[in-house]
């Protein structure tokens, strides 16, 4: 059984329900008046139109003063503004026409919840559509601007939990919102309708290591000489060495040698032999080297290596790194990676790419108000 003497009280999920509901929050004297079918939208007549849009960013405007709300606003207008539905079966009408009607609905919910504005793309002016990628599903300005003054801090995707990832094109799209000037977001919504945000980052791992061209003459042909005494062990090698070592980013100290790892002695031999033939895990490997950076396995953290930017004995790992070969196919997977990382206070990196081409693509959670 469970501790029972456990004081904390869990908490309330929101449940959404159908249909106004008494609460603390005073309703209007006179009931609003339900939106009508307008095309692909929901129409609302001024004055509440003018009230939805001016201060909540809410629908398009139109040329009778009204605005045209998307059925993901009509539940939001439904559940904060007292705004009955259209009638009794709208809702089902609405799922029968769209699968993701329930999910996209609670994630503009929670979106906006903390005040932001988040405003879907449908609505967005042709000068400002104009820098949206196609695959953006909403942009959102923070919860001090002005969404009709200012421009929006974020480029906003949606998805649920067991839904494929196309880390590339996540990558690509997240290259583009970045060079617009604007933040990546995704806000992924599970199984319990509960919302969780991310935001993405091209990073440039940097580390404060010495590298092999960094090395005297002297110091690479001592290198050379240790490694030609190599010894197998596993699928590694063991270097018996007397003399100090001189490259400490590479091997572990033990047993009065050195023990290499498969992947680090593939490199270190083609770095002696300068021969540029390996393959693609030898030359990421390469290339995080090059950077100063220190790579142990992350066997421990669920991911191919945990990346130092100083000495081990120094630092902990700022990053944990999976290569997109083996990166989680499920928003599941990339959400339960992010948190484990998060959760032993470092960041989840997925590096794509090939030979000198390598992006880093960097995915943190993130709440409203916080940067």
């Amino acid at each position: 059984m469970g501790d029972q003497s456990r004081k904390f009280t869990p908490r309330q999920r929101n449940r959404r329900p159908l249909g106004l509901q008494t609460s603390k929050d005073k309703a209007p004297a006179i009931p609003l008046s339900a939106p009508t079918k307008r095309g692909d939208y929901w129409f609302v007549s001024a004055p509440l139109a003018s009230r939805l849009h001016q201060k909540s960013g809410l629908g398009q405007t139109t040329s009778d003063g009204g605005i045209l709300l998307l059925s993901e606003e009509v539940l939001f207008c439904h559940w904060h503004r007292h705004m009955p539905l259209p009638k009794e079966t709208w809702f089902s009408e609405q799922l029968e026409a769209d699968s993701q009607h329930i999910a996209r609905a609670v994630v503009f919910d929670v979106a906006r919840s903390g005040g932001e504005l988040v405003i879907p793309t449908n609505h967005l002016k042709d000068e400002l559509i104009a820098k949206i990628h196609p695959n953006t599903w909403a942009v959102r300005w923070r919860r001090d601007q002005s969404f009709s003054k200012e421009q929006p801090e974020a480029q906003t995707r949606w998805a649920c939990t067991n839904d494929s990832v196309d880390i590339l094109e996540l990558l690509d799209w997240a290259r583009d919102v970045k060079s617009e000037g604007y933040i990546p977001e995704l806000y992924i919504v599970d199984e319990e309708m509960d919302v969780t945000m991310y935001r993405l980052d091209i990073i440039d791992m940097k580390g404060n290591q010495k590298t092999w061209v960094n090395f005297s003459a002297s110091q690479q042909d001592s290198i050379r000489q240790l490694w030609s005494q190599r010894l197998d062990w596993g699928d590694g090698w063991y270097i018996p060495h007397q003399q100090q070592w001189t490259w400490p980013t590479v091997g572990i100290e033990h047993m009065s040698g050195r023990l290499l790892r498969k992947e680090e002695g593939e490199w270190l031999a083609n770095i002696i032999s300068n021969d540029d033939e390996s393959t693609s895990i030898n030359s990421l490997f390469s290339h995080l080297m090059s950077k100063g950076l220190i790579i142990r396995p992350g066997f421990k953290f669920g991911c191919r290596w945990r990346v130092y930017d100083d000495a081990v004995e120094q630092s902990h790992a700022p990053w944990l790194v999976q290569t997109e070969s083996d990166a989680p196919s499920t928003w599941e997977g990339i959400c339960l990676s992010v948190r484990l990382a998060e959760g032993v206070h470092k960041s989840w990196v997925c590096i794509l790419g090939q030979q000198e081409d390598w992006n880093c693509l960097q995915i943190k959670r993130w709440l409203p108000g916080r940067t």
